[in-house]
């Protein structure tokens, strides 16, 4: 018998040995990014096709493919403006996907880098509204007139599911609580129609981000309002074609791929944009941190293997706790891209950036959303600053428990319970809620909501009367969150950063990112993945996944996570602005 046992331990142990590696090898054997020489008067060609998200820790990863992060290209066109042998950019926008406040930090930063004197085309074959967007900072834009080519022009519009009537069909119930009349969190599970408090919030949203996109586009290509009107509400066509477009005032030239390279492009270099390797910039020994805190705020560690790693869990303490240590960093910049989540690790996280600043200022800077959790660990900053459609506020509470009582019973299915404690049972799947366990339930949420208001009144010296009259769970623009004062001003991350400085007394510095990008190597080293055969089903499936198989991730999230925590500070769930 113990022989047997040696047997399969050497089994296990050579197949160990030989996925180690056979990872090496094709770590190794993988095609690594071409080193190129940049010639004088090389253009840029930005295509921006593919889900672009704020940051990426991982890089160069087979089973993890990404197209660049926001901040990544953000950074690498600030370099291109620096660099005398970059003449300029090509934006190809594409398929373009991300959020509307990253969108509009690349919008900036690419108008940016046109007022710094050089070159900016767009080529478009087919693009959406958040690409064109991209496209309308170039001084030119050339269109395909091909009549497989087009640009969308939706507007913005958003849409909402309510599933308590699918729930009863099955015989499954939400319970879901609110602390804040306009906390609409989860009423899409215990509701069958929109309540007027969320509909007012969301039309407030949806009217907000609409002036900016077109506000801009006005700037940008010389539009009236009436002209405005006849894109988006008046034209029949759904695909503008090549005429249209020009006679609108959307693009300059008409002309395919080939007519673009001969008119602009000519003899000059052109470089993909992925392919720059800026010049390496002066080192200094003061450091401004930008970490970035992406995603929904949870108990549960983000695996790499995952649908999507970005959570913000404990995992950020750590990196909180290296700066604390480290004598070059002088100032935060804590970077949140987050719609919220567990109330207690939201509050573990901003008790540990109160520690640190009272050492170094602590500046945020909003992405697409801050908002409920993210707002809390956001709310005693020194300073914070938001995109003008950044989505936030949501200061609320929610509790969530799901039953299947119904369906367990017309399923004949007998649960018995044998408890000491009143509350043993408290959140089993089998039963209903009772009385008593909401009204405890309820005493806890008001006690969040208390300390959550108490929070900004004291982080943004505000009276409590007046934060009562903007939290409510109410969700805000950047726009608004500064006229309401949850925000001090419009900016993006170079705002924060350069603001940390300033607040530090520094002025002389580099920006350190943290978490620092990670290769197949350090997460092979660092045990972020085992070596098993559930680990190739999983990166099977990271490699093959989509949108509908990520929709049914993220719900099974969402009931893992307040089946753990049924107190949540989040807002709506699977709100997504088209």
């Amino acid at each position: 018998m113990k022989t047997v046992g040696k047997v399969i331990l050497w089994i296990f142990a050579v197949i160990g040995v030989l996925m180690v590696l056979f990872i090496i090898i094709l770590a190794n054997s993988l095609p690594s990014k071409p080193k190129v020489k940049i010639h004088e008067n090389t253009y840029l060609e930005l295509s921006l096709d593919g889900l672009h998200y704020d940051y990426n820790e991982y890089q160069d990863i087979f089973f993890i493919q990404e197209s660049m992060s926001i901040g990544d290209i953000c950074r690498k066109i600030d370099a291109a403006m620096l660099d005398t042998r970059i003449k300029g950019i090509i934006i190809k926008p594409g398929m373009y996907m991300s959020g509307w406040a990253l969108t509009k930090e690349l919008h900036d930063k690419l108008l940016e880098f046109k007022e710094s004197g050089k070159s900016l085309y767009a080529y478009i074959d087919f693009t959406y509204d958040k690409g064109y967007y991209l496209a309308s900072t170039a001084e030119d834009i050339y269109f395909n007139p091909s009549s497989t080519a087009g640009i969308v022009m939706n507007g913005i519009g958003l849409e909402l599911s309510y599933y308590e009537g699918l729930l009863d069909k099955i015989g499954v119930e939400m319970t879901v609580l609110h602390a804040g009349k306009y906390k609409g969190t989860g009423e899409m599970y215990d509701r069958k129609t929109m309540s007027p408090e969320l509909e007012e919030d969301l039309v407030r949203i949806v009217d907000g981000l609409y002036d900016v996109y077109t506000s801009d586009l006005q700037i940008n290509r010389d539009l009236s309002d009436e002209d405005i009107t006849k894109i988006f509400d008046e034209r029949d066509e759904y695909f503008l074609s090549g005429n249209q477009a020009l006679e609108m005032g959307l693009v300059d030239h008409l002309g395919n791929e080939q007519d673009f390279e001969a008119m602009i492009e000519k003899d000059d270099p052109v470089l993909k944009f992925s392919l720059y390797e800026p010049r390496n910039r002066k080192f200094a020994y003061n450091k401004i941190a930008v970490v970035y805190a992406q995603g929904g705020i949870t108990f549960a560690e983000a695996g790499v293997l995952e649908s999507n790693y970005r959570k913000i869990t404990k995992k950020i303490l750590k990196l909180l706790e290296r700066i604390e240590k480290m004598k070059s960093v002088k100032g935060l910049v804590l970077r949140v891209n987050s719609g919220g989540g567990s109330a207690m690790i939201s509050d573990i996280i901003l008790d540990k950036l109160e520690e640190l600043n009272e050492k170094i200022p602590v500046v945020i800077s909003m992405g697409n959303v801050a908002a409920s959790g993210g707002y809390w660990i956001s709310s005693l900053a020194d300073y914070i600053f938001a995109e003008p459609n950044t989505i936030t506020g949501s200061i609320g509470v929610v509790s969530m428990i799901p039953n299947w009582q119904q369906l367990r019973e017309w399923a004949e299915v007998n649960t018995f319970q044998i408890q000491r404690g009143k509350y043993a049972n408290f959140f089993s799947l089998n039963f209903a809620p009772s009385p008593q366990d909401i009204v405890a339930l309820k005493k806890d949420m008001n006690g969040i909501y208390l300390e959550f208001k108490d929070l900004v009144a004291r982080g943004r010296n505000l009276p409590l009367t007046d934060v009562e009259e903007i939290a409510q769970g109410k969700i805000w623009t950047g726009i608004q969150a500064v006229e309401n004062g949850l925000v001090d001003e419009l900016g993006g991350l170079d705002d924060a950063i350069i603001k940390a400085a300033e607040l530090a007394e520094i002025d002389k510095y580099s920006v350190l990112i943290m978490p620092e990008k990670k290769t197949l190597m350090d997460i092979i080293l660092n045990q972020e993945i085992s070596l098993s055969a559930v680990t190739l089903l999983k990166i099977y499936g990271a490699m093959n996944s989509n949108p509908f198989t990520d929709d049914i991730s993220q719900v099974l999230d969402l009931i893992k996570d307040v089946r753990g925590e049924p107190i949540q500070l989040r807002t709506p769930y699977r709100l997504k602005v088209q």
